[in-house]
Parts: C-alpha cells; sequence; structure tokens
C-alpha cells in the first residue's frame, strides 16, 4: 500500500511540472506595435510594424550592444480577401508568428474607412489575440504611409502615435483618444455617430536653410516630414462621412464632458488691440447635458462649471483688482460657449450626432423617441442648445501687474 501511495505521488508530481503544452516562446514571436488597415479593390491590405528586440536592445549592462544603424521596427505588408487571410500570408516573408496583443494603435486608410470598417471591429471583437482597447486613428490617404514613417526621439514609432493621442487627451483636449471599443460601442448607441482623430503626414516646420549656419558643431537633426494629428473624422456608424476641425472637436468634447486639463486664450477685457491676450489653465471642468421637451422640438441645457489658473496675461490692468477677475471670467464662458456652439453647427451640418442627445433623450423620453429615432438625424438641425457656463479663475498667479516694455 505504501508503494503505491509513492507512486501516486511520484506521478502528481511529474504532472505538475510538466508546464504549458501550448506555450509559444518569446524568440518564436513577432510583436506588433502598430497595425495599419487598407482597402484595394475587393482585397484587405494589412501592414505591420514589428518590433525589432536586437535594435531595442542598448546593451546596458551586457557585453554588447546594439548597432546604432539598425531600425527598431520592421514593416510590411500582406493582402487578402478576408483580414485574417492577409495575417495568414505574414509568415510567407516574416520569420515569426505575429503576437496582436501588444499592439498600440491601429490606423485606418482613408478607402477602407469610406467603405465601411465593420469586419475590422468583428475581428477585433472576435479574436482573443487582438484587443479592442488599442487606439483608433483614420488618414486622409493610405495607412501604411503611416508606418513606416518615424517619430523621433521615440524608438517606437506606434507606441509614440498612442501617446500623443493619451496626452493630448489628457492635457488639452483638442483630440479625444478613441479605441476601436468606442466606435463599436458608437455602432449600438442611439446616436450612431463618433470622432476618430487623422494622423497624417507633414513636412516639418524647420524655417530657412540659412538659419541653421553656424551651428555645426550642434550636430543638428533636420527632419524632413513629421507625423501630427490634424483633423477628426466623423463616423456613422462604420463609414467615414466627412471631416471637422480641432475647434469643433474642442467644442465637442466640451459637451461630452471629456475636458480634464486644457488651455483657453481669451481677449483681455477692454482690450485695444489683438496682442493683449490671455491664456487661462483649465484643471477641473464638468459639463452636465440635460433634454428638455418643448412640444414636439427638444432643447439641450447644457450647463459647465470649469477652474483653473492664470497661466499668462498681457493684460494692462491690475489682477489685484476683483472687477478684472470677474470681467476676465466672463470672457474665458464666452469663448467656452463659442466654441460648444461650433462644434454643435458642425454636428448639425454633417446630421452626426456628436454630443450624444439621442442617448440622454431616449432614457428620459423613451414614447418620444420611437418617433424621432427613424429620422433623427435631420431632426438636429431643429435642436437648440442652452448654454451656461460658470468659470472661476482660482489663482492670477504671483505677479499682480503685467511685465511690459513701458516698466521700468
Amino acid at each position: 500500500m505504501k508503494r503505491w501511495s509513492l507512486i501516486l505521488c511520484a506521478t502528481t508530481v511529474c504532472c505538475a511540472l510538466t508546464g504549458c503544452w501550448d506555450r509559444r516562446e518569446l524568440n518564436q514571436l513577432g510583436i506588433t506595435a502598430a497595425t495599419a488597415i487598407d482597402r484595394s479593390g475587393n482585397e484587405w491590405v494589412v501592414t505591420y510594424q514589428v518590433i525589432v528586440p536586437s535594435a531595442m536592445w542598448s546593451g546596458a549592462g551586457g557585453g554588447g550592444s546594439a548597432s546604432s544603424s539598425q531600425s527598431s521596427v520592421h514593416v510590411f505588408t500582406t493582402r487578402g480577401r478576408t483580414i485574417r487571410e492577409a495575417v495568414s500570408r505574414a509568415n510567407l516573408e516574416f520569420t515569426r508568428e505575429l503576437y496582436f496583443s501588444h499592439t498600440d494603435v491601429l490606423v485606418v486608410g482613408k478607402e477602407a474607412a469610406q467603405q465601411g470598417i465593420s469586419e475590422v471591429l468583428d475581428l477585433y471583437l472576435r479574436s482573443f489575440d487582438a484587443r479592442e482597447t488599442v487606439l483608433l486613428t483614420v488618414t486622409d490617404g493610405v495607412g501604411a504611409q503611416i508606418l513606416r514613417q518615424f517619430v523621433p526621439p521615440e524608438r517606437l514609432p506606434g507606441t509614440a502615435i498612442a501617446a500623443i493621442l493619451t496626452t493630448d487627451q489628457e492635457t488639452a483636449g483638442l483630440m479625444p483618444a478613441v479605441s476601436v471599443f468606442d466606435l463599436a460601442k458608437s455602432m449600438y448607441s442611439d446616436a450612431g455617430a463618433i470622432l476618430v482623430p487623422e494622423i497624417g503626414i507633414r513636412r516639418a516646420d524647420v524655417g530657412d536653410a540659412d538659419d541653421l549656419e553656424g551651428v555645426d558643431a550642434f550636430k543638428t537633426t533636420v527632419v524632413p516630414t513629421k507625423l501630427r494629428l490634424l483633423r477628426l473624422g466623423v463616423f456613422k456608424g462604420t463609414r467615414l462621412v466627412g471631416w471637422i476641425g480641432q475647434s469643433e472637436s474642442y467644442g465637442i468634447d466640451w459637451l461630452n464632458n471629456r475636458i480634464k486639463q486644457s488651455t483657453i486664450t481669451f481677449p483681455c477685457p477692454g482690450a485695444k488691440s489683438s496682442a493683449e491676450q490671455a491664456a487661462f489653465q483649465v484643471r477641473a471642468a464638468k459639463t452636465r447635458v440635460a433634454a428638455v421637451k418643448s412640444g414636439d422640438a427638444f432643447q439641450m441645457s447644457v450647463k459647465v462649471k470649469t477652474k483653473g489658473t492664470l497661466s499668462e496675461s498681457a493684460c494692462v490692468k491690475r489682477l489685484a483688482d476683483p472687477d478684472m477677475i470677474a470681467a476676465m471670467e466672463r470672457q474665458i464662458e464666452k469663448v467656452i460657449q463659442e466654441k460648444i456652439r461650433s462644434g454643435w453647427n458642425a454636428s448639425q451640418r454633417l446630421h452626426a450626432d456628436l454630443a450624444g442627445f439621442a442617448d440622454r433623450i431616449h432614457r428620459k423620453y423613451p414614447q418620444a423617441w420611437r418617433q424621432l429615432k427613424g429620422d433623427w438625424d435631420q431632426r438636429l438641425e431643429q435642436v437648440e442648445l442652452n448654454v451656461h457656463v460658470r468659470a472661476t479663475v482660482e489663482n492670477p498667479g504671483m505677479l499682480t501687474n503685467t511685465v511690459s516694455d513701458e516698466q521700468p
């Protein structure tokens, strides 16, 4: 009996030490940092930005170092009738199995976006190795070209693009950071519309070549082109239907309560020239939107509260005067109101409910929504905004006067 007990224990220990039967070694995987999806006729064109491990290793603490001339990513493209078919053809030219769980950003080309990307959403929501939290961008061209553009000084362009998106949303609020899941969620919302940031390639503004004379000792590096966030693509369902500018998107972000930190430039009270400007640094913001039914029409009550500091001022009046601070607050409130109305006007022009008003009406007036939902996009022009903004300057800074050339 004792002998059989020992055999059973030994067998159990051996089974526990067998490891993972379906493991994949790290040196067998091609980890993608970014993916681009385009359309060419009836085919999907998929481009991959794969990390090159040997180039990422700096050699610190080891016995060697990576070559400085080696690229940190390898970019290549495959085609197929479906996206998965294109991915399966990657091994015809790449030695490792592609691994998408660490993808930071997905770039969709213009042609694919205009035809509709329902297949893309299906892939990301169905597959276990593709994360629906990957950030989404659109380009007014071919997505493959974006992945071949480097973003100095970062070594991984895909990760750099994702960082640009998240940093802007956290600090400026001009561009919303939108994930694949956000787009899928908007499809099933009553509004059915969402903004997706556009990323494009632009020539770097380095000034005249004469400006660089005499600075050879500093080994100046000039990048001829660079990636930049440009406009916002308007998606209705899964199709790109138009574009709006950053200023209009900024107003939509206020309506959607997305502003966390931001900078608002406003004219000084009683300014005599356009040079008299000041900057308000938003530290906290809250937007409340409520639907109000009046007969067959709807009015949206928008209440905004924001607090912050005065980060810059070219105003000639003393900031120690409470009346001056109150006048500044009114100027800030006026600018925010103008941004909100500009954003809503863009939504009405494109017949896209980018502020999600439909969802609020549905929740508050479900019976009325049954009559509206059939032609809601056309009814947007009849929706009016009642905007109230309360801005508070909590701290005018350490100076009570403006630094100017006239002062001694």
